[in-house]
């Protein structure tokens, strides 16, 4: 088994991968033309075996870094090396983007991807000469076996990835972190943090419930959203949409991140204010999301007319369950 180290990882939480949110090395092209050159890699190499199968987020520091680092392992077999590399190395020195092959390199070895070489007009980057591209084969094989852990890992993701869709894999991962729901907070967080940024930052914001317990909710028919957090910290949203000329569409989505090994259900009561005696229930499954954007379920959903909120707050009676899934 080979394990090749990044020194890319960071003890808290990750924020979300996005393109437009990559990341920028401290030595871009223009240094490198000044002299300082392509990156070199950093190898620490370590004969012997490993722990088999899965990839472990490390916390030691690589010699002369002050980044931390990530563990990934590349081949099935029990008897190898540990690499620790640079993953500047691995990187496009143009774009940033991880290389995918097709690799191609000049006269004096300097690599781009393939979409930033196509751009170039034949003259390197880097040493800024006259240059007849040549694929680099080599590279191409190291780029294709090396597999990372998703920076997710010790939040529940055990998939090892190809490092040249790391970031593709993570945009979509289900143990990536949700966004926090209040307008204008750029948090992001993974279910069991919720509790605490709340507490610190939204107290007014949100209503604290436990499952199984049927809790009574004033919703001011303004607020197109409250947010109700359960005692096992799962993030709820009671949504509320005024749809004219019928009313307010009523109902209830999770923030969750990670296995979803067990399903939500809930039991919505809204009464009247004009006869406490009309009354109209809803009991749905709760739909799952990991980022809230605006979007309403359309499946099941409770249509509670404006008569029923002549004061300008709707009366509201909920209870969440949370059942094992037993596929």
């Amino acid at each position: 088994m080979a394990k090749f180290s990044f020194d890319d990882a960071d003890d808290d939480p990750p924020a979300a991968a996005s393109g437009s949110e990559k990341r920028k090395r401290e030595d871009g092209p223009d240094e490198a033309a000044a002299g300082g050159g392509p990156p070199k890699a950093r190898i620490f190499a370590d004969r012997g075996g490993g722990p088999e199968g899965g990839a472990v987020v490390g916390a030691e520091r690589a010699e002369g870094s002050g980044r931390k680092a990530v563990e990934t392992v590349v081949g099935g077999e029990a008897d190898g090396i540990s690499v620790r590399i640079d993953p500047d190395v691995l990187d496009c020195s143009i774009c940033f983007e991880p290389l995918r092959p097709p690799l191609y390199q000049c006269q004096n070895g300097h690599v781009a991807c393939f979409s930033c070489w196509s751009r170039l007009s034949n003259k390197c980057h880097i040493c800024s000469n006259e240059a007849n591209f040549v694929r680099n084969i080599a590279l191409e094989k190291v780029v294709e076996s090396v597999k990372s852990a998703c920076s997710y890992a010790k939040w529940g993701c055990s998939k090892l990835v190809s490092y040249s869709l790391r970031n593709a894999h993570e945009e979509s991962c289900l143990f990536s972190p949700s966004k926090c729901p209040i307008p204008g907070c750029g948090y992001r967080g993974f279910t069991g943090w919720w509790s605490g940024h709340f507490h610190t930052n939204h107290n007014n914001d949100s209503l604290r419930f436990s499952c199984g317990q049927c809790f009574k909710v004033s919703l001011e028919i303004s607020v197109p959203f409250l947010v109700l957090l359960s005692e096992d910290d799962h993030l709820f949203l009671l949504l509320n949409k005024n749809v004219m000329p019928y009313g307010h569409v009523l109902s209830v989505g999770c923030l969750r991140t990670g296995n979803l090994n067990w399903n939500f259900f809930y039991e919505m009561k809204a009464t009247s204010e004009g006869n406490t005696e009309n009354s109209l229930q809803l009991k749905a499954a709760v739909t799952n999301t990991r980022d809230w954007r605006g979007l309403h379920p359309t499946e099941a959903f409770l249509l509670v007319p404006y008569a029923f909120c002549r004061s300008g707050k709707l009366t509201l009676f909920v209870s969440i369950e949370r059942v094992a899934d037993v596929r």
